[in-house]
């Protein structure tokens, strides 16, 4: 996705190893560790991405703790190359390892970018500037990519034509009814002549044909054929009906001809509902933003305070679409809360405010229980989502503990608009975690067909 991030912190004189090419290998291999923690464990994409966004991340953090002791294992002599804790060589590795994480798995990509989007601009990271850009917007076109694909509304719907697999000869096992001789023998009898010697020389009365053959006798041969045809079709006839199946065998018909049936329809299904979905989405979100009505509070926009219905919009927006979205979402977020008739566009509250408001405001609630379910209670870097979700995170802080914590002054000043982007973003970063740390479903195997 990138070239080496620590190639380019080391071509800007930001990290320094002495032109020791094992020295970067070091490095190199505890960034590819780091990685594999990501991938293990993806809870840990937004302290790991909030700490690498930050130059003045105290080295007592958790994060910069954990990085140390994996630079520890590959590098024992670490100290003796750096005069003090390298905290931007620690976040070098840890912005390698969240590059490699994006590469491999579009919902941490998700997480990373809408984590940047809403710190970085408050970040003082210098000369690290060009760096930071060119990364976040490499990994925000994968993430918009992605996002467009979901949100697509095509002009026609593509499906696959249904293809059938080879079915195995089929095998069928038919019994047959036999008619026997000494049926047929009276029947016959009876269509020759009126009478017949049975072997004892007794006459026996046939009940059949009333004449004897005599040349030129119409009225025998008549009967003779009459009572032979029906003789001969009666014998036919108990045959065929004695005919029937014992056994059919058809191998693979169920993989093989109602499977493909199954699989064309779902797909044609599928194709049809990712068709509709970004239309439905567009269509609710609109209608959401004309009626301005909360789904969640059951109740108009307009009749909260400003402050509630900018924060409860960033929820009621959350829970109406997917993890990914395009970057127009948040724009479209912005201006539905500048359509409040009650909304000051000049006003600004501090974020330490803003977080407490958030916290004690009972309109809230949904909102406050959406991030304690998400967002672990946080030990070190965290997100304002966890301070909003945890009641003690935010006890008794100072401004320096507040600093350390959130990556941001306890002072800094956003306006309402600001706020509720904010808050989007983190609840969508938070729900990307979750789902790239939910259990991978397991893959149904294959029956093999009958033989």
């Amino acid at each position: 996705m990138n070239d080496d991030v620590l190639l380019k912190f080391l071509s800007k004189g930001l990290i320094n190893v002495g032109g020791d090419d094992d020295k970067l290998e070091h490095l190199r291999q505890t960034a590819a560790d780091l990685a594999g923690i990501l991938e293990e464990t993806p809870a840990k994409v937004c302290p790991f991405a909030l700490v690498a966004f930050d130059p003045h991340i105290p080295p007592t953090d958790p994060t910069v703790v954990e990085v140390e002791d994996a630079l520890r294992k590959r590098w024992q002599t670490y100290v003796n190359t750096f005069a003090r804790t390298p905290i931007t060589v620690f976040r070098a590795m840890l912005l390698d390892a969240l590059i490699n994480a994006c590469g491999r798995n579009d919902t941490v990509a998700a997480a990373f970018v809408a984590s940047a989007r809403n710190v970085l601009p408050f970040m003082e990271v210098g000369d690290e500037q060009e760096i930071w850009a060119d990364i976040v917007a490499d990994i925000e076109k994968k993430v918009a990519e992605r996002s467009e694909r979901e949100w697509a509304t095509p002009a026609s719907i593509s499906v696959p034509d249904i293809k059938f697999e080879s079915v195995s000869e089929a095998q069928v096992r038919i019994v047959s009814k036999k008619v026997s001789a000494s049926s047929l023998k009276p029947k016959f009898e009876a269509a020759v002549g009126p009478h017949s010697n049975d072997p004892d020389g007794s006459q026996r009365d046939t009940e059949g044909n009333p004449h004897w053959p005599q040349p030129h006798s119409p009225d025998w041969v008549r009967e003779f054929g009459t009572r032979t045809a029906e003789a001969v079709g009666e014998a036919i006839n108990r045959a065929i009906g004695g005919l029937s199946v014992e056994s059919l065998d058809l191998p693979g018909y169920t993989e093989g001809i109602a499977g493909a049936i199954s699989d064309h329809l779902t797909r044609t299904l599928q194709a049809v509902s990712s068709a509709a979905a970004g239309l439905q989405r567009r269509t609710n979100l609109l209608w959401w933003k004309e009626a301005l009505f909360s789904p969640s509070a059951l109740m108009s926009y307009c009749d909260m305070t400003s402050f509630d219905a900018a924060a409860l919009m960033a929820f009621d927006m959350h829970q109406q679409i997917p993890t990914f979205s395009p970057a127009s979402v948040t724009a479209f977020l912005r201006e539905t809360v500048v359509a409040l008739p009650t909304l000051d566009q000049d006003e600004t509250a501090s974020i330490r405010e803003l977080i407490k408001k958030t916290r004690d405001t009972d309109l809230l609630s949904p909102l406050r229980t959406e991030a304690g379910n998400l967002v672990s209670a946080p030990s070190g870097r965290c997100s304002v989502l966890a301070m909003i979700g945890h009641s003690d995170a935010m006890h008794q802080l100072d401004d320096r503990g507040f600093r350390d914590r959130i990556g941001v002054t306890p002072d800094l000043e956003l306006t309402l608009p600001d706020w509720s982007v904010w808050i989007f973003r983190e609840l969508q970063a938070a729900r990307a975690v979750a789902e790239a740390s939910a259990p991978k479903p397991r893959t149904a195997r294959k029956r093999a067909p009958r033989k």
